[in-house]
């Protein structure tokens, strides 16, 4: 995993200040592989509750995501259990590394 420990340590105290110490995340993507190469960082963010805007909730994350990580883009995808799952989400939740 190619993100540093004290990263890790932001992006969840992060959830919990935004969704509270339920929710799940996940690093996917490059980052998660040690022998790729990339810049991006990818999280995927699984909350067990139904989200009421999951749209502003992403933003809102992914903003603040990228922030604490002294501006690094942040791709960032949210499900809750009315999400319809796509192949990416799929992907990110067999493959991705918890945090």
């Amino acid at each position: 995993m190619r993100l540093p420990s004290d990263q890790a340590r932001m992006l969840r105290q992060l959830l919990r200040e935004e969704l509270g110490g339920d929710s799940e995340l996940l690093l996917f993507g490059s980052r998660a592989d040690d022998g790729a190469r990339g810049g991006d960082v990818d999280l995927l963010v699984r909350s067990p509750r139904l989200l009421s805007d999951k749209v502003l909730t992403a933003v809102r994350l992914a903003a603040r995501a990228e922030r604490l990580l002294g501006g690094r883009r942040v791709d960032l995808l949210l499900i809750d259990p009315a999400t319809e799952l796509q192949p990416i989400h799929r992907m990110a939740l067999s493959h991705g590394v918890p945090l």
